[in-house]
């Protein structure tokens, strides 16, 4: 009997010792499983945070590119606006004599200079209308430039640079029209123009000429100004998609499945 109990003994002691080196195995089986995981895991998040990072520093970039096109785009509208108010309601009527005055000189060696010097009133009106022509190019030149981020600037560009219709007339008076719309002054024929037919000068440039319609698309170009510039996600499209699903929802399932290791290496 004594032998049948110490076999008895023996064999529940093997049994036992069986089951704890299941139950070992078992723990270390999971334990290196998760292990895995988590070397996984943590390259995955050193991944996801490097993804995340770019993706702040990209919106940050595109934060910065909106803003500083939206204050260019409303400090031109501004001054083109401010130069063509003054030059709808210009009077170039000016005292003809002495508006122009010519001074011809020959020096020692028998070379001729040729100064011309404009009365007060006509250098007054010169100036009026070279602010509101470097203006209204400057707005010709803002949307060319950024023509290329939005349907809504090219649609810009094409509507301040349709002087071109009107060449021929602006050219009359001493104004040349660029093939972009811009325009560049011949100031001795302007000069000539404004003191030989101002009323002519005042209808080219004036409310209903190349100051009125300014006013136009400045007016039309303001009533699109939250529409230019492209939204984030319009622009960057699907990797914007791509970097916050990568980011918001991955983020929060790596440290669910990381918590839940912490969980394991308590209960083992």
């Amino acid at each position: 009997m004594a032998g049948i109990n110490s076999l008895v003994g023996v064999n529940n002691y093997s049994w036992l010792f069986n089951t704890n080196n299941q139950k070992q195995n078992s723990v270390s089986q999971l334990w290196n499983a998760y292990g895995n995981f988590q070397n996984n895991a943590t390259t995955s998040l050193a991944g996801l945070t490097e993804i995340n990072s770019n993706l702040k520093a990209v919106l940050s970039s595109y934060d910065d590119a909106k803003q500083a096109f939206n204050s260019e785009f409303k400090e031109t509208m501004q001054d083109l606006s401010n130069s063509a108010a003054k030059l709808k309601d210009y009077n170039f009527s000016v005292e003809q004599e002495g508006a122009i005055t010519t001074k011809t000189e020959t020096d020692k060696d028998g070379n001729v200079t040729t100064t011309t010097t404009y009365s007060k009133d006509l250098q007054a009106a010169l100036d009026t209308v070279k602010t509101f022509v470097d203006d209204y190019n400057s707005a010709i030149k803002f949307f060319g430039d950024h023509k290329d981020v939005s349907k809504r600037i090219e649609q810009m560009a094409t509507t301040f640079g349709d002087a071109g219709y009107r060449a021929n007339l602006y050219n009359s008076i001493g104004l040349t029209v660029g093939s972009n719309g811009s325009l560049s002054i011949n100031e001795a024929q302007l000069a000539n123009s404004i003191v030989n037919d101002p009323d002519k000068v005042s209808s080219v440039l004036g409310k209903d000429g190349l100051a009125g319609k300014a006013e136009s698309h400045i007016s039309f170009a303001n009533s699109q100004a939250d529409k230019l510039f492209p939204t984030a996600q319009s622009m960057l499209g699907d990797q914007l998609d791509t970097a916050a699903l990568y980011t918001g929802n991955a983020y929060r399932n790596m440290a669910a499945l990381g918590n839940m290791g912490n969980l394991i290496n308590m209960m083992f």
